[in-house]
């Protein structure tokens, strides 16, 4: 079934998605300006809560293991989370825009 959105609704669904968008690039542009990764770890410290910080991280290891050809059963187990969060980022490194794959590649 398809959601109905009433003209106010839909007009604050594109305006929060442009906002997204402009926020987006501000933090891109944050980020870029680092030069060392002290920096960068005491900027991440400062903005972010321990539980966010280990949020992302947890992120990170689920989506290397998943390269690293490991089963969600096993990066489940290792991380300690679910089989379900470790498929959501699977579905992520499939089908999302290639970014999170690209930064975690072996090379």
């Amino acid at each position: 079934m398809l959601q109905r959105y009433n003209s106010r609704r839909l007009q604050q669904h594109i305006m929060d998605k442009a906002d997204l968008e402009k926020d987006k690039k501000l933090l891109v542009a944050t980020l870029r300006k680092f030069k060392s990764s002290k920096d960068l770890s005491n900027f991440i410290d400062d903005l972010l809560t321990e539980e966010e910080i280990l949020d992302l991280a947890q992120r990170i290891k689920i989506a290397r293991s998943i390269l690293d050809g490991k089963t969600y059963d096993e990066i489940a187990e290792k991380v300690k989370t679910s089989t379900s969060t470790v498929s959501k980022i699977g579905q992520i490194i499939k089908y999302g825009k290639g970014g999170l794959g690209k930064v975690l590649e072996k090379k």
